[in-house]
């Protein structure tokens, strides 16, 4: 990172799974090896104004918005750097680089929910976030993203940029953070609120709490029962601590008997919802939480 962006990363987390960092470019590369075919694939996530305040330097753009100039250089960057991190995962092996896309927050997080990655580490620096992400991809899984080749690259470029100002620039949604183990539950909740709210996703309380710290949320909508850190054990880490205590979170969960329920009100929380309503309540439930 110092020798490509001359940035001194502190490391946040060796356990990143895709939580946004707010305003992001989110890159996908993926690299195969020339003599025994082995494949990696690498996820890139950089936080917008670490972007000017790296590549934006270069470029001569400090500040404002993301333009063609400042992508096709962080394209390069990031190319640079992910052909480092695949030198080290492979060992040596001289490979090539077969596919490369820019992708939306949505499709970013789509792969961290098909694949676990073998390696996945958050950095802050003075500047911003940044994040990167190593797998090894399934040749049946499904595309994510259109590959950007000589052909398609200045469209692709266009079509992204206008995209990224349509969904980062445009009139801002109210960010709800959903904190569920269950993939079935984060997509349906994803489909029922994402037109109206700017929606991110996590899997645990401990992905909820690094979440936090990336991109405060507007109300946080949790579930009870997780494992490791369950949905009360998350609260009371949120309510301890300075930057978190005052954020509505409100129980969205399948346990409705009067030991849990007794439990977790006392805790203050800004409402408690059955998992069991129909989808049209719990969306009128988050509008009239918003609305009130």
């Amino acid at each position: 990172m110092y020798n490509i962006f001359s940035l001194k990363p502190k490391m946040i987390s060796d356990v990143y799974n895709g939580e946004k960092f707010g305003n992001g470019l989110y890159y996908r590369l993926v690299y195969e090896t020339k003599k025994e075919g082995k494949r990696q694939e690498i996820l890139l996530a950089f936080e917008e104004r670490l972007l000017f305040g790296t590549i934006g330097e270069v470029v001569g753009k400090k500040s404002g918005r993301l333009d063609r100039a400042m992508l096709h250089a962080a394209r390069h960057s990031m190319q640079r750097f992910a052909g480092r991190v695949t030198d080290y995962f492979l060992r040596g092996e001289a490979s090539v680089m077969k596919e490369e896309n820019l992708l939306s927050y949505g499709q970013f997080r789509t792969v961290f929910e098909m694949e676990k990655p073998v390696a996945s580490l958050l950095f802050g620096t003075d500047e911003g976030y940044f994040a990167c992400s190593i797998l090894t991809p399934q040749m049946s899984q499904e595309p994510v993203g259109t590959p950007i080749g000589a052909d398609n690259a200045m469209d692709e470029v266009a079509k992204y940029l206008t995209e990224f100002e349509k969904q980062e620039h445009g009139a801002p949604k109210k960010k709800i953070l959903l904190v569920d183990d269950s993939a079935t539950i984060r997509q349906m909740m994803n489909e029922l609120l994402h037109e109206d709210y700017d929606v991110s996703m996590v899997d645990s309380g401990m992905a909820a709490i690094r979440a936090v710290t990336l991109n405060r949320p507007d109300l946080i909508l949790l579930d009870y029962d997780m494992p490791i850190c369950n949905g009360r054990q998350t609260l009371e880490f949120l309510r301890s601590e300075e930057r978190s205590k005052d954020i509505p979170v409100i129980f969205l969960t399948s346990r409705s008997d009067s030991d849990t329920v007794t439990g977790v009100l006392s805790l203050k929380p800004a409402g408690y919802m059955l998992k069991s309503l129909k989808h049209a309540e719990i969306k009128k439930r988050v509008d009239e939480f918003f609305a009130s």
